[in-house]
């Protein structure tokens, strides 16, 4: 069965927290998946080390439009439901982080000062950058999960030409030597996809969800006409 040790030497490399199997008289031994990455941090030179902090740095940056956006997408979804049954009641709901109210708000003061000639293109201006607003970070997830996985696919082009290098100078072509050097490499491609996926999923998520807000302010819109038409 396995046996968990210390620190053991092992090729001319500490493997930390090995775990040690038998099979069929065998013995393999194993590095634990986090020793995996300390290991690979530490056998990083800069380049390999920047990537890896770069990545991080957009995996929190990824996450964060990701609360973010959730957060104030669903604070829209309910304040554009109040004004909705505000304006079919005929009534008027302030807020000031409604878009609806905004859209409304700019057809008033156009209202006042040129007359409800031509209002319905310049509402459209104002819807346009409504969406602006709505759509704001997202593109960022999309360049996020773009980006990070070539970032990653870099790094690990970059460990293995460092690896062979090393291999070539110490003049062994031992398997386990290799597969360490490769195993390293391959940290950053692993790295470039944790980051990457999370930020596909939210942008696929919020694009859908943007629509279907934008949706329904459309189809709103004859309603924020006649409210403007028949007050002062």
């Amino acid at each position: 069965m396995g046996q968990t040790f210390g620190r053991e030497w092992c090729e001319g490399h500490f493997l930390r927290q090995c775990e040690v199997l038998t099979w069929h008289g065998k013995t393999y031994i194993i590095e634990s998946m986090g020793n995996v990455w300390i290991t690979a941090w530490r056998h990083c030179d800069i380049a390999g080390r920047l990537i890896i902090i770069i990545l991080v740095m957009l995996s929190f940056y990824s996450w964060y439009i990701i609360i973010e956006k959730f957060l104030s997408l669903k604070e829209t979804e309910r304040k554009n439901r109040i004004f909705e049954k505000y304006l079919k009641r005929g009534e008027l709901y302030k807020s000031r982080k409604c878009p609806l109210y905004s859209i409304l708000k700019y057809g008033i003061e156009l209202k006042k000062n040129t007359g409800f000639d031509l209002i319905d293109t310049h509402l459209e201006k104002a819807f346009l950058q409504e969406q602006g607003k709505l759509e704001k970070k997202i593109t960022s997830l999309a360049t996020i999960a773009t980006i990070s996985p070539f970032l990653g696919l870099l790094g690990t082009i970059w460990g293995l030409l460092l690896s062979f290098q090393g291999i070539a100078a110490a003049g062994t072509s031992s398997v386990r030597v290799v597969a360490g050097g490769v195993s390293e490499a391959l940290i950053t491609t692993i790295a470039g996809l944790i980051v990457a996926i999370p930020a596909a999923i939210g942008y696929n998520y919020y694009r859908d969800r943007v629509l279907n807000i934008l949706e329904r302010m459309e189809y709103l819109f004859p309603y924020i006409l006649n409210y403007l038409k028949h007050t002062d």
